[in-house]
């Protein structure tokens, strides 16, 4: 089987109410944009195997690079971070990664990946829309 990209950005638009006209929103993702890809990546690969997934869209850093391996990317995308603070950033990711690995005793990516992938957690509902309500119902 091929491969699929989970997610790219979406065109949005904005309005500039000064000048009465649509443009374009935010060009470059966010780290808060990682939380629908890393959803779609955990339960797509826990359910589809010998499918590549890129991870793409909300992965700034080491540790969101390592969520999205967690949760089974075969890739990540990290075209933002890298538009935003330069190709240099990306020893970035590779030393944050490095040093994880090393403290939770891995050698090889092989060793985690998919590891908290929707097949591989004792519940995997969590991934669910339905469980905003129970995780957030006591705040009001």
């Amino acid at each position: 089987m091929g491969g699929v990209v989970l997610f790219n950005r979406f065109y949005a638009p904005d309005i500039d109410i000064s000048k009465m006209k649509i443009t374009s929103a935010e060009v470059f993702s966010s780290p808060s944009d990682i939380r629908q890809t890393l959803r779609w990546v955990g339960i797509v690969s826990g359910n589809i195997e010998k499918m590549d997934i890129a991870a793409s869209t909300g992965i700034h850093d080491s540790n969101g690079a390592i969520k999205m391996l967690l949760a089974g990317a075969s890739a990540i995308q990290v075209c933002s971070a890298l538009y935003l603070k330069g190709i240099g950033y990306l020893q970035n990711f590779i030393s944050g990664l490095k040093k994880w690995m090393n403290e939770n005793n891995y050698k090889r990516i092989e060793d985690f990946r998919g590891r908290m992938s929707y097949k591989n957690i004792p519940d995997p509902s969590v991934y669910e829309r339905s469980q905003f309500m129970r995780y957030f119902s006591n705040y009001y």
